[in-house]
């Protein structure tokens, strides 16, 4: 089993990110700004209304007379504590109601499509890296004993007779995402488990101390890409 990291992975990518960006048409350039601002927009009348709203809320329960009896102090001041669990969560639903056409607005210039492609093309220096070919799966990573890779999509291909395993490079980056390196097994390395997580199966990808749980499709592509074709 081996780890390797592409260097500079980061930089590369909003290098690629603004190439790929260039070659978009005026029009889509204009949808893309116009989401920004639109998010930009909602993010900050959400915030306002939330903070309004509680303002008006920690004022009103400030108006409340405390007792003098010492029994009463406490069970006011957890009455107190309720309404201000009860503020949080009517404040923070009355941001989100007042605001959702504006979060609409911001949403109707969203090009998911056109983005997919450019966050694609933008990972391409790392599917030559880390030599990403067919076949491959991309799959739900819900665990992992390398934490980076926990509830992340990913990839899992085979190379130069090795199983390899990375986050999704085949749509790029997404929601947050970042480079997390490749692990690379051969076959006697992996020990293949079925196991049951809650109300699904998932197969768990077992090499040394390194332990990976996955989508259960990820147990029949590996054994019939890789497994299979190692052992003849």
């Amino acid at each position: 089993m081996r780890y390797f990291k592409y260097k500079n992975a980061h930089k590369n990518y909003n290098i690629a990110l603004k190439e790929q960006y260039k070659t978009l048409t005026a029009d889509e350039k204009r949808a893309i700004r116009k989401h920004k601002m639109w998010n930009k927009i909602a993010m900050i009348v959400s915030f306002t209304l939330f903070l309004s709203c509680m303002f008006i809320g920690i004022w009103a329960i400030t108006l409340i007379p405390m007792p003098n009896w010492w029994l009463w102090e406490i069970l006011v001041s957890v009455g107190v504590l309720f309404l201000v669990i009860v503020l949080l969560i009517v404040s923070g639903a009355v941001a989100i109601g007042l605001s959702n056409p504006l979060w609409d607005k911001a949403e109707s210039y969203h090009l998911p499509t056109m983005k997919k492609v450019i966050f694609s093309k933008a990972c391409a220096h790392l599917r030559d890296y880390y030599g990403l070919q067919e076949p491959y799966i991309v799959t739900k990573c819900f665990d992992a004993t390398d934490e980076t890779f926990q509830n992340h999509d990913v990839c899992i291909f085979v190379t130069n007779d090795e199983l390899r395993i990375t986050v999704d490079l085949v749509r790029g980056f997404l929601h947050g995402e970042r480079d997390l390196g490749c692990y690379a097994f051969t076959c006697d390395e992996i020990q293949l488990a079925k196991q049951q997580d809650g109300n699904r199966l998932i197969v768990a990808l077992q090499a040394d101390k390194v332990v990976f749980r996955l989508g259960y499709r990820a147990k029949g592509f590996i054994e019939r890409n890789f497994l299979a074709n190692e052992r003849k």
